[in-house]
């Protein structure tokens, strides 16, 4: 009994000091063409709460709304190039929130910062969770949404594909992540990426999935936070609101993302007038990291498509 319990000593003991760790990891910024970190600009919201963002480049607004690590690391291979023709603005989602804030909260929060950036309308691209709150902003304040574009994202909470399959390692490959030090950590992250657990696939370019991992994502961020972020969705169903959006809208679907199934990527496409779907072959849930040279030709010339356009309503009006 006592070996069982100073067991239990020594893991507590150890989580607490890998948690501590964790939080002084310091995340690699995002660098422009040139190699030099883009400059990070506060934004207050209405409730107090700051996020910090980056605004750069000019022409038509294109917004990047991460998904629940909440960081804007998450977009480091797609800021510079579509910099060049754009103005990009990709910030972090709050890490604090209101009591009794619902999701609605988080779709406020692009409503502001736009406002704050001094920017009328964007299009809006969200991953994962960001993708959720990316279609809510688009549901419940179309003007302001010129283009949404939805990565490997989900309209509802579910855990009803999970069973005895790869999905009940998820538990285990993020443990193995937050928890670990950094060299056995990133072996079976490895292990995860042949496996194509959680957010890893086993694209050639899955070593960028493993050092997102370990150095600005999940690693970096408290689970209590990413959660908290997850819990507000669980509250809402985005799918009774999603034959409403008349924005031109994409979804862009990793075929081998076995963390938010490819049928919900389907169902979103077949709900949303007009959404066109493409998948990212030989991807998983962050596609965008693991192959960028395949994913931003995809979105960049969506985008491009989409032009001036405001939507069905306008079009037919």
């Amino acid at each position: 009994m006592i070996w069982w319990t100073l067991g239990g000593l020594l893991l507590v003991g150890w989580l607490m000091y890998r948690s501590r760790a964790n939080r002084h990891i310091e995340r690699p910024p995002v660098l422009d063409e040139h190699g030099r970190p883009y400059e990070v600009i506060d934004v207050t919201l209405s409730d107090g709460a700051t996020v910090p963002l980056i605004d750069a480049g000019e022409g038509p607004a294109v917004l990047l709304v991460p998904g629940a690590d909440g960081i804007r690391q998450t977009w480091r291979y797609q800021v510079p190039d579509l910099a060049r023709t754009h103005r990009v603005l990709a910030p972090d989602l709050r890490s604090e929130f209101p009591p009794a804030a619902t999701f609605d909260r988080l779709a406020r929060d692009l409503d502001e910062i736009l406002d704050a950036r001094g920017v009328q309308r964007a299009v809006v691209v969200g991953q994962s969770l960001g993708g959720a709150i990316a279609m809510r902003f688009a549901a419940s304040r179309p003007g302001r949404v010129r283009g949404l574009a939805v990565v490997n994202s989900l309209a509802r909470v579910s855990y009803a594909h999970v069973g005895l399959n790869w999905t009940l390692l998820v538990p285990v490959a993020m443990a193995t992540t937050r928890y670990l030090p950094t060299v056995p950590a990133r072996w079976f992250a490895r292990l995860w990426s042949r496996l194509e657990i959680w957010v890893f696939d086993a694209s050639p370019g899955s070593e960028r999935v493993i050092d997102y991992v370990l150095w600005s994502g999940p690693r970096t961020v408290a689970p209590a936070v990413s959660s908290a972020r997850v819990a507000l969705l669980k509250g809402a169903d985005l799918r009774a609101e999603l034959p409403s959006i008349d924005a031109p809208t994409l979804i862009m679907k990793g075929p081998h993302d076995t963390y938010v199934p490819v049928a919900w990527s389907r169902e979103i496409a077949g709900a949303i007038p007009g959404a066109r779907y493409v998948e990212v072959p030989g991807t998983g849930h962050c596609g965008h990291i693991s192959m960028p040279d395949t994913f931003n030709p995809i979105l960049f010339d969506w985008i491009d498509g989409i032009g001036e356009s405001t939507g069905r309503k306008e079009a037919e009006g």
